[in-house]
């Protein structure tokens, strides 16, 4: 049974290589990154985070990314989540690029606690030769929380 879902917006999101992207554009209901052709990035979401919960330390059951991608040259490669300065998850070597709003859920197998404060940290790559071909939307990340 959960404890807690915490949610990030997508337009909170901050990318590690400016340089990298060719654009973005925050509106209300997200972020959209044209990224320059043939690059990677980092994006790093905070996702707001309760630790204890009725003298309980919560544990993160899952992560959570809700995005689209404007075609599958511009994918997610990695999904870390950090507690703090502690990476507790990585899934990697990913070719994550849907093309409509949906949920993408990542559980944690090891339920780790939380210390700190957790985040969210997503590796990119853009390889398409367009600006409609390298776009992805990000809506919102969250986390699931355990008691």
């Amino acid at each position: 049974m959960l404890e807690a879902a915490m949610w990030a917006h997508g337009h909170s999101m901050a990318i590690e290589v400016p340089g990298n992207i060719k654009s973005e554009w925050r509106a209300g209901f997200f972020i959209r990154v044209i990224g320059k052709p043939n690059t990677t990035n980092w994006f790093h979401f905070a996702v707001p985070t309760t630790v204890i919960v009725n003298d309980n330390r919560l544990r993160i059951d899952s992560a959570m990314v809700r995005m689209r991608s404007g075609s599958t040259l511009a994918d997610i490669t990695n999904v870390h989540v950090f507690d703090g300065e502690n990476r507790v998850f990585a899934q990697d070597n990913m070719n994550l690029s849907p093309t409509a709003f949906g949920l993408e859920r990542f559980s944690l197998p090891n339920k780790p606690d939380v210390a700190w404060g957790v985040g969210i940290t997503l590796g990119v790559r853009f390889t398409g030769s367009t600006d409609a071909q390298n776009t992805m939307e990000f809506a919102a990340v969250g986390i699931d929380f355990l008691p």
